[in-house]
């Protein structure tokens, strides 16, 4: 109990230093849904779930357009949305729709409750928890576990190289790119659609990877949140592999809710729109189309897959990394323009002859290319690689982290004032 109830004050003092407003929020949503839960048995209790969940849900679709300049009258407001927004109201969600399903019972306990939407660690970036496991780790017994230590310590440096050797690199790329236009289309916008897909991923899975760490040192087991997404062979397989967390909650409180697969074709086609939709609108407003685009895809399914695994995981990463784009530029019609402009500008050969001039040095061109053959060579022998560092003696394990420290100093691209919101997917 003394460790949790630190965990949470520890939580909740790191939360406040980004603003009293963010701590507003949040307490909203934990009280509402705390209180609502208590009443879920009543015979009232289907008004009381919709109407908790719409004002949630509402607070969270105002922030997306009012950050996406829907309400240009109320920008003298200069509301901020509050840090992990997008993570705590589906946590909330699923608790409320978990308890009126009766999964479980609602919870008595507060500080449990308030640990679960305020646990630091995946607050900013995930992974997505749900309460009955969160619950369970927050129950056991936490000793002393110089073992915990080692692995955890192993995550996190291997989320640090991700984050500021690969993705430190490739942030400088896209900006050079990005920044540009008018000089930078065509054969420049589809490496910075592949580059981005690398830079996502270790941006983001680094972030998990950390989070995943410095959770195991505590004695807090979280569910894994990527599986090699870019091994997939299909976009539906992506979808299982990459964010799984989101992935998951999707499936259990959108898609099965409005009939899942076990319904007519059509039906299945529109549950699968909605879906991804709602997918889109999550990370913004700004990328509807993109979450229509990957549900036109999942559709697809099989229908453009080969029977040559290597040709689909190929096909899969070009159609990710293309779709990409709506997370690059600004606004919809540029990254529409810079997708045409792929098909339509080719200049491959000026970008052979001026890539050294997209911000990167050859040396820092070769560091990132060796990280990322490292990176994919990782992510096709995950399980073996971490089954056999498992065994290893604490000793090589210390070399290791010592290893991985020198190497994040000594590659690392990062600067002062480094914070959270660096990660791509806080601002989501």
């Amino acid at each position: 109990m003394i460790f949790n109830i630190l965990l949470l004050v520890i939580s909740i003092l790191i939360y406040l230093s980004f603003g009293i407003s963010n701590f507003i929020f949040i307490l909203f949503s934990i009280l509402t849904t705390f209180i609502a839960a208590k009443f879920l048995e009543k015979k009232s209790k289907k008004i009381i779930l919709a109407v908790t969940i719409i004002v949630n849900a509402l607070i969270l679709i105002f922030l997306k357009l009012y950050g996406a300049n829907v309400f240009p009258s109320l920008e003298g407001l200069n509301i901020i949305a509050p840090i992990g927004v997008s993570y705590y109201t589906l946590q909330v969600i699923s608790y409320l729709v978990d308890v009126y399903k009766g999964k479980y019972k609602a919870e008595n306990n507060f500080l449990y409750y308030c640990l679960y939407i305020m646990y630091i660690p995946h607050l900013f970036i995930g992974p997505i928890s749900r309460y009955d496991d969160m619950k369970e780790q927050f129950l056991k017994p936490k000793t002393f576990s110089i073992s915990r230590i080692y692995n955890g310590g192993l995550r996190i440096v291997w989320g640090l190289i991700k984050k500021f050797v690969i993705s430190g690199r490739v942030a400088i790329v896209i900006s050079t790119i990005s920044q540009d236009m008018q000089n930078y289309n065509g054969a420049y916008a589809l490496l910075a659609m592949i580059l981005y897909s690398i830079q996502l991923y270790t941006d983001f899975s680094g972030g998990i990877d950390i989070v995943m760490g410095v959770s195991k040192i505590l004695g807090i087991e979280l569910k894994e949140n990527f599986d090699s997404p870019y091994y997939s062979q299909t976009i539906k397989e992506f979808w299982r592999r990459w964010h799984i967390s989101l992935s998951s909650w999707l499936r259990d409180y959108i898609y099965i809710p409005l009939g899942g697969s076990r319904c007519s074709k059509l039906r299945k086609y529109f549950n699968t729109m909605v879906t991804f939709i709602v997918s889109g609108f999550w990370h913004g407003a700004n990328y509807l189309l993109w979450g229509v685009s990957h549900g036109i895809f999942v559709l697809l399914g099989d229908k453009i897959k080969t029977k040559f695994k290597w040709l689909n995981r190929f096909i899969t990463f070009i159609i990710v990394s293309f779709l990409w784009a709506f997370f690059i530029w600004p606004t919809t019609g540029d990254s529409l323009r810079m997708m045409s402009s792929v098909f339509t500008t080719f200049n491959i050969s000026d970008l052979c002859t001026n890539f050294l001039n997209l911000g990167l040095s050859l040396a820092d061109w070769i560091v990132l290319a060796v990280f990322t053959i490292g990176l994919f060579i990782f992510d096709g022998n995950t399980s073996k690689i971490i089954q056999k560092v498992k065994t290893l003696s604490p000793e090589i394990k210390t070399v290791i982290i010592c290893v991985g420290i020198l190497l994040v100093f000594v590659f690392g691209i990062y600067g002062i004032g480094f914070n959270v919101n660096e990660f791509i997917y806080s601002k989501f």
